[in-house]
């Protein structure tokens, strides 16, 4: 039972932002955010989500929650821990997390780059080809696109947790009064440096990864009352983990 989104707002403690600020991160305008924005660990498709107020409030929402569980964690906690105190975050704002289960699964095509490789992945998750079109056309795209961009170099710098690499995606839609949210995420056991996992070829050794898919629901009358709480808490936060994804 959600007992006080408003007050879990006002007393959790947001991790500093101790990573340096991506070059060249054009500022982001939170009232006109385009349809395909990263947000702290999360690439997401709002093109099924028109409203300004829906884009502002989840984008912050999951910045938050994330920012607030890397804050949470100790020595002792692994990805595992990450992505529990990160749901249950989400939890807490209002959203209504269903469950999901953490599957095992191998990319069925070997040689193939990551954004390649998971582009099927995502659009069984998503439920098919019509949800979720900014991200599965974005990413068969991808190889046209320069490796540095701002928003790529964020988003792979989110991904590094502990010792795995977890790819965090949402498809986002919205009636008048509810928004419903698809999130993927895809978890591969690479170590890289300075590649960006998106750019990184699959070998038989690299081509297992861990997966979970799950819904989350959110009343827009509640995103519109945690939104000016959420711009407060992450003043001076946004403009390091929120940007564009320019495809």
């Amino acid at each position: 039972m959600i007992a006080n989104p408003t007050a879990f707002i006002e007393n959790a403690v947001i991790a500093a932002p101790q990573e340096g600020p991506v070059a060249d991160l054009p500022p982001v305008n939170l009232d006109k955010l385009p349809d395909g924005v990263v947000s702290g660990t999360t690439l997401i498709d709002f093109s099924a989500a028109t409203s300004p107020a829906v884009r502002s409030s989840v984008s912050l929402a999951m910045l938050f929650a994330s920012r607030v569980a890397t804050k949470a964690m100790t020595k002792d906690d692994d990805e595992d821990d990450w992505l529990a105190a990160y749901t249950s975050n989400l939890g807490e704002l209002g959203f209504a997390v269903a469950g999901s289960a953490v599957v095992k699964s191998e990319f069925k095509k070997k040689g193939l780059k990551v954004h390649q490789a998971i582009i099927p992945f995502l659009t069984v998750a998503f439920g098919g080809g019509a949800v979720g079109p900014i991200i599965l056309a974005g990413l068969k795209n991808l190889q046209d696109m320069q490796k540095d961009s701002p928003w790529i170099t964020l988003f792979d710098r989110e991904t590094r947790r502990f010792n795995a690499r977890e790819l965090h995606f949402a498809a986002v839609s919205s009636s008048e009064t509810d928004t419903l949210i698809r999130y993927a995420i895809a978890r591969l056991s690479v170590e890289v440096a300075d590649t960006s996992i998106f750019f990184v070829k699959l070998s038989k050794v690299k081509a297992s990864f861990e997966s979970s898919t799950t819904t989350m629901n959110a009343n827009n009358g509640l995103l519109s009352v945690i939104e000016p709480q959420l711009r407060t808490a992450l003043a001076g936060h946004s403009s390091s983990f929120i940007t564009a994804a320019k495809f």
